[in-house]
């Protein structure tokens, strides 16, 4: 056990797959029928915060595989944005890891209203959003009780890729190769995170110097970008903002400078576009960290480069960018002298998130030095 739950939490995400994969089987065999009972028209993926950068990692694999357009929004989005198709030939899949977030369990009861079929995406089946789905499929990884959430983002990630491959109509060469590729993601994960977490130590006081952070990716990579920016955000107090890779070039990469942090998230399939913006990036001062695939040659691009294993499919390639992201965020949040379990605005946001008599599970806010832990 390390000093930080945020550590340790990382550390248990090969663990934390597994139990998913294997958690998963038997509610999926009953999602497949109730979807050949109710073919969909619409596929809509729904999410808060990191829920929903979970869904946006998993969506090139979402779209790939189910069995109707879908679409991959914000939950808060449902009942507001007029274009989102529900009624009862859509199927709603709303994930959250604590299923209680008020903004999420509100968007379930519009989508029952008009009649959508929904399943909660959960790891907790007690939760108002598993009492009132229409199937409950529950991810593996077990308490995490820190505000800024790592292993229940991997797990969501993982469950919805695993959604996707089993109601995919076409079980032929792809569908198999994809889902051994998953299979294989525990063992990978357990060498790349022990690997990011050395890179990431060793430049921990290379990242003091930084003031502000910008994660580009492509992809399921954007979803990568967004949780990091959000990590960022949550656990080391940073100014943080995420853009997908080509996009930065149309603006982002104008504002910056020798403060910024550029942190590339490159894969095979887009080096080239990689290398334009690390140029860029250069031209206007800014630091440039890689976390990359391997055989990229990226090396003389970039101040810092941090390799992840090469998956055994694209599609699933985001969860090896996952973990560095989060020890990069671990390690920002030391060289600020800050405690990355200890959010002290986490109680004030819980509290406007939550529904009246609703708790956040495993929430056990971290004690202020020098005060009693035993209740009064």
């Amino acid at each position: 056990m390390s000093q930080h739950q945020m550590l340790d939490y990382i550390r248990e995400q090969p663990e934390a797959v597994a139990n998913t994969l294997r958690r998963g089987q038997s509610r999926l065999s009953e999602l497949r029928e109730m979807v050949a009972r109710r073919p969909p028209q619409h596929v809509v993926v729904a999410g808060l915060g990191s829920s929903y950068t979970a869904a946006q990692m998993a969506s090139p694999l979402l779209r790939r595989c189910l069995p109707a357009p879908t679409t991959v929004t914000v939950a808060t989005e449902v009942g507001v944005d007029l274009g989102l198709p529900l009624g009862p030939g859509t199927l709603m899949v709303f994930v959250s890891r604590s299923g209680e977030r008020g903004g999420i369990v509100d968007a379930q009861r519009a989508a029952r209203q008009a009649g959508a079929l929904c399943v909660a995406v959960t790891a907790v089946e007690s939760s108002l959003l598993a009492q009132e789905a229409d199937l409950v499929i529950l991810t593996g990884e077990g308490p995490e009780s820190t505000f800024a959430k790592t292993k229940s983002v991997m797990a969501s990630t993982v469950a919805l890729m695993q959604l996707a491959l089993a109601l995919d109509l076409d079980q032929g060469e792809e569908r198999s190769r994809v889902g051994g590729a998953l299979a294989q993601v525990p063992e990978l994960l357990a060498v790349g995170i022990k690997d990011a977490e050395r890179d990431s130590a060793r430049i921990g006081s290379w990242l003091a110097r930084h003031q502000l952070v910008l994660v580009t990716g492509t992809a399921g990579n954007q979803g990568v970008a967004q949780e990091g920016a959000l990590k960022l955000q949550e656990a080391a107090r940073m100014t943080a903002q995420w853009e997908e890779t080509g996009n930065a070039l149309c603006g982002s990469v104008a504002m910056l400078g020798p403060a910024w942090l550029f942190v590339g998230l490159v894969a095979h399939a887009d080096r080239a576009l990689n290398l334009a913006l690390l140029k860029l990036v250069h031209h206007f001062g800014a630091d440039r960290l890689c976390i990359a695939e391997p055989g990229l040659a990226l090396e003389e691009s970039v101040e810092e480069l941090m390799l992840v294993p090469r998956a055994g499919d694209p599609l699933v390639a985001p969860l090896m960018f996952l973990p560095p992201m989060q020890l990069l965020t671990h390690q920002f949040a030391l060289a600020r002298g800050l405690n990355p379990d200890d959010q002290p605005f986490a109680d004030v946001l819980l509290a406007a998130m939550l529904p009246p008599g609703r708790e956040e599970p495993d929430w056990r806010p971290v004690p202020v030095p020098g005060e009693s832990s035993t209740a009064e």
